[in-house]
């Protein structure tokens, strides 16, 4: 059952790289707001910490990869804002 925990991990790989990849084509982020992947960065670093304490490795991982890849769109979006 915990394998399961892991699937949200490839999930937000899945649905970030998209963005990702437009970012770094277009070099712009007009369209995107910013409060809402800080907002999300913040949450997502909670749910590590919390899994962290609790010693839940697979929230812990799956947390970890979502974190990676939406910090990096945010810092994308901070980067090309203009």
């Amino acid at each position: 059952m915990e394998i399961f925990f892991y699937l949200p991990a490839i999930l937000f790989l899945a649905s970030g790289f998209p963005q990702m990849i437009k970012l770094l084509k277009t070099k712009s982020s007009e369209d995107i707001s910013i409060s809402m992947y800080l907002i999300t960065c913040a949450a997502i670093t909670i749910i590590v910490i919390d899994a962290s304490f609790n010693r839940n490795t697979s929230i812990l991982v799956s947390n970890l990869t979502s974190l990676a890849i939406t910090g990096t769109n945010t810092f994308l979006v901070i980067k090309y804002k203009k």
